[in-house]
């Protein structure tokens, strides 16, 4: 009997650093989530860059969840938005790919990581559009075909499509006409949406707002 209770202890006692580890996860990535949502058009890049960073540090903690990676990615597309010219914006954009591959070595098959794939093909895009079109269109296009085929349900791959309908002019099949039709249909997604936990993404309802107000 005192074996067996021995057994327990000690088993017990070596569950505890990876309970621990995973308690700290979570707060860390509850704080930088947080962080990362005060964040409006008044941020500055620096304040980007530092969410940014703040999940690289937990990715380099926990290397083996990719939420970190995707959070780090995604705000380095933000910064791709952002950059003063073309080779800031790609170095920002080059940073989205590395912690994108990241993510998708541990989980290849996810729908938010097709839709960030598709993000990053959009900024890149967005960066010359007249050059880079043909190279990225595409891209782009297959990033949010693999998201709904992975998941018809996430909004936020017909947010990107919706906005990117809405800012393409009308005669190259873009418009208000194309583009609402397609947000509308991400804000009823929205309204059923439920994440996978309480880290998962939720972004993408407050950015078609004031997109869905001109549908109107």
């Amino acid at each position: 009997m005192k074996t067996i209770i021995i057994l327990i202890i000690v088993a017990l006692l070596a569950s505890c650093p990876v309970w621990a580890q995973s308690e700290q996860y979570k707060q860390s990535m509850n704080q930088a989530i947080s962080t990362m949502q005060t964040h409006n058009e008044k941020s500055t890049p620096a304040d980007i860059l530092a969410s940014a960073n703040q999940f690289e540090r937990i990715a380099g903690t926990d290397p083996k969840e990719w939420l970190p990676y995707y959070y780090a990615g995604l705000n380095y597309v933000y910064l791709g938005f952002m950059g003063k010219d073309e080779t800031e914006k790609d170095k920002y954009l080059d940073q989205a790919d590395v912690n994108l591959k990241a993510a998708e070595a541990l989980a290849p098959e996810n729908d938010e990581l097709a839709v960030l794939k598709a993000y990053i093909a959009q900024a890149r895009m967005v960066v010359d559009p007249m050059n880079r079109w043909q190279q990225y269109g595409p891209l782009f296009q297959a990033g949010l075909a693999k998201a709904k085929s992975l998941n018809p349900n996430n909004p936020r791959a017909f947010v990107l499509e919706g906005s990117s309908l809405m800012y393409t002019p009308a005669q190259f099949g873009g418009g208000p006409d194309a583009a609402c039709p397609v947000l509308k249909q991400a804000s009823e997604k929205f309204a059923s949406f439920k994440p996978a936990t309480n880290l998962s993404p939720m972004w993408g309802q407050k950015q078609i707002e004031p997109l869905l107000a001109k549908c109107k």
